[in-house]
């Protein structure tokens, strides 16, 4: 059984990502084959973390700061798969931000209250957590059509997706805070930060029907819409660490 008793799983997985990238800088095709590496040996260490209470509860596996990078490098890889080019290279910043971010937060346990024992619970953190990976690719995908000046505006496919998928999200949050807390909307700053997400993405989804706005300046909207979520999403994550834990 893999726990998180052994943080080196998660070292060693950033380890790889790394030198996945140089190896790609020199042109050496095993690059992607130690990115797989890395994605296998981190998946083990989020499932691992479902011990850290002593029994296993799901909670701690999709805890935020630790999930979003495993969905980075899902995306990453899916997309390897359906255009079969080097593409999973533009989302390596990303990727190793977010997995750096991992090895300094803390690594205990959140004990889950009552209100968090519920499979909306987990709905809601995955799919935001997956919508903002898809933000996130989006950004970095956009961030490489203004860099090789193309005529690609493949950003676009990820920040619909991800525009769908936080939709559903905040669905399944709102049902979960009806189970939890008797309302579907609370007047907080979580919940006021994940609307505005939310009209953020949409209004970029109106840009198309603006003759001025062609996809070089759609792209620029995706990265700063990308850079908005991470001000607005970090804050939280910090704040979190600060919360009593067990495990780790």
């Amino acid at each position: 059984m893999f726990t998180t008793a052994n943080h080196s799983y998660l070292y060693l997985s950033v380890g790889l990502y790394t030198l996945a990238l140089f190896l790609y800088l020199l042109k050496i095709k095993t690059g992607f084959l130690a990115f797989q590496a890395g994605f296998i040996i981190y998946t083990l260490y989020i499932i691992g973390r479902g011990w850290l209470g002593g029994c296993f509860i799901p909670n701690p596996i999709f805890e935020g700061p630790f999930l979003l990078p495993w969905c980075i490098v899902l995306i990453a890889l899916i997309m390897k798969v359906k255009d079969k080019n080097d593409q999973w290279i533009v989302t390596i910043i990303p990727i190793l931000f977010f997995s750096i971010f991992a090895i300094f937060y803390e690594k205990g346990m959140i004990p889950p209250t009552p209100k968090k024992i519920s499979l909306w619970t987990l709905g809601f953190f995955f799919s935001e957590s997956m919508a903002h990976a898809l933000f996130y690719c989006g950004a970095s995908y956009a961030v490489s059509t203004l860099i090789k000046n193309s005529n690609s505006n493949n950003y676009h496919y990820f920040i619909v997706c991800g525009f769908i998928i936080f939709s559903v999200s905040q669905i399944v949050g709102a049902i979960w805070c009806y189970v939890g807390w008797g309302n579907t909307f609370r007047w907080g700053m979580r919940h006021m930060i994940t609307s505005g997400i939310w009209l953020l993405y949409a209004a970029y989804l109106h840009l198309r029907f603006l003759p001025k706005w062609d996809m070089y300046r759609r792209a620029w909207y995706t990265i700063i819409a990308a850079a908005i979520v991470l001000l607005l999403t970090l804050p939280f994550y910090l704040h979190e660490m600060t919360f009593p834990r067990i495990g780790g």
